[in-house]
């Protein structure tokens, strides 16, 4: 019994714009038998209730026409806008499906997909390490973020014959004299076997991940414009909410680093990372707020999830 009436409740908050139009228009047809002519007597005239069936049957069959008309109308809208749903739903599936791809694609010694950025991580405070050491013995001052740059930027395009002049390119608005002790630094053998061993990386660092990173970021970035960008209606961040579902803890975390350097401003400026809350799933104190960045300080207040589980 009880599911009878539930299955009743829905059907009339299913259908009742419909069962309202059968309403009056039931309404508006009987009205007729309202009027003096099958009212006056016992019998009904047949020219009062003819002519006035007539006049009825234009100004109310009109009526119902315009009401038709609408409807079709609406009908019309609503497919169009099932049809460009449809369209918008199929190709970011299939940018989805390809960001998944690149992921499983992004491989480096014996490691790959998600588990790759947790090296990544781990050689990117290698070289926030050497960076201060070598700001230190150069009396080189630096704020947190600048050293995040650099450091991103020096794990980004790596040391090397090619790589060495992309990062001094990249880097030109820092002290030549400085970059150039911090890569003959990171080029040191020494030092990369150190570093290779203590962090457990599987691979020799400091070479640079632009043909790894390079791609999945552009990938990435366009799959969230995508949604963002659309004109129909659409919840714009349940989209967006299962794009950053894919992400692992360090893939925000690499992704917010990435954010801080020039390359990555675009997802500030048209605020992306904000709106869609893209790396409100790093944990508290990921980043060591006394040595390296206060998360917090960069969002406002119920930004993160450990804010709402801290509420």
């Amino acid at each position: 019994m009880l599911e009878t009436k539930t299955v009743s409740i829905s059907l009339l908050r299913k259908y009742w714009a419909e069962l309202v139009i059968v309403a009056v228009g039931s309404l508006s047809i009987n009205l007729i038998f309202l009027s003096k002519a099958f009212r006056q007597s016992s019998t009904v005239s047949p020219e009062a209730a003819a002519q006035l069936g007539s006049f009825v049957g234009g100004y109310v069959g009109s009526v119902f026409v315009l009401i038709s008309i609408v409807l079709l109308f609406i009908t019309l809208k609503n497919q169009i806008r099932s049809s460009e749903k449809e369209k918008f739903e199929t190709k970011y599936f299939e940018l989805l499906k390809m960001h998944r791809d690149n992921v499983a694609e992004v491989e480096l010694g014996k490691a790959g997909g998600r588990k790759l950025f947790v090296l990544l991580l781990r050689e990117f405070r290698s070289v926030l390490e050497v960076l201060r050491a070598v700001a230190m013995a150069s009396g080189t001052q630096l704020t947190r973020r600048q050293e995040f740059h650099i450091s991103y930027y020096c794990l980004f395009f790596g040391v090397g014959p090619n790589s060495s002049r992309m990062l001094k390119i990249s880097l030109a608005d820092v002290k030549p004299d400085f970059v150039n002790i911090l890569e003959n630094e990171l080029n040191k053998e020494v030092i990369k076997t150190k570093v290779r061993e203590f962090r457990n990386l599987g691979y020799t660092p400091f070479e640079g991940h632009q043909s790894r990173l390079g791609h999945y970021y552009r990938h990435l970035y366009q799959l969230v414009r995508f949604v963002d960008q659309q004109k129909i209606d659409i919840q714009k961040y349940e989209y967006a909410k299962t794009v950053r579902a894919q992400l692992s803890t360090h893939e925000q975390a690499l992704l917010f680093l990435n954010s801080l350097t020039p390359m990555g401003s675009n997802w500030w400026t048209e605020g992306l990372i904000e709106k869609y809350r893209l790396v409100q799933n790093i944990p508290r104190e990921f980043f060591d707020s006394s040595t390296e960045l206060d998360l917090a300080t960069f969002f406002k207040p119920g930004y993160f999830e450990w804010e709402e589980v801290a509420a």
